[in-house]
C-alpha cells in the first residue's frame, strides 16, 4: 500500500475555497438565527401590542399629563358651560 502523499498542488486554492465556503455558511446561519431568534418574537410583540392599542386613550392620557405642548391639559374648573362662552 503506497503512502498517501501531501497535496502540494492547489493547496492555497483549496484552503481559500474552504475558508470562503465556511464564511458564507456562517453568515447565512447568523442571519437565520437573527431572523428566528430576534425578528420573529419582536414581530409577535408588535402584533400583540397594536391589536389592543387604543390611540385615542393614549392621546388623552398624554394630553392630561401635559406632555403635548400643542394640546394643553384641561383645567380642573373647565366644563362645557365655559366652552360655550
Amino acid at each position: 500500500m503506497p503512502k498517501p502523499q501531501f497535496p502540494m498542488h492547489d493547496y492555497h486554492l483549496h484552503k481559500s475555497l474552504r475558508t470562503c465556503v465556511t464564511a458564507v455558511g456562517l453568515s447565512m446561519a447568523s442571519g437565520l438565527a437573527y431572523y428566528f431568534l430576534h425578528h420573529l418574537p419582536l414581530k409577535a410583540k408588535y402584533k400583540n401590542f397594536y391589536s389592543n392599542y387604543d390611540p385615542m386613550a393614549s392621546f388623552n392620557r398624554m394630553m392630561a399629563g401635559g406632555y403635548l405642548s400643542s394640546c394643553p391639559a384641561p383645567s380642573k374648573g373647565s366644563n362645557e358651560k365655559d366652552k360655550k362662552k
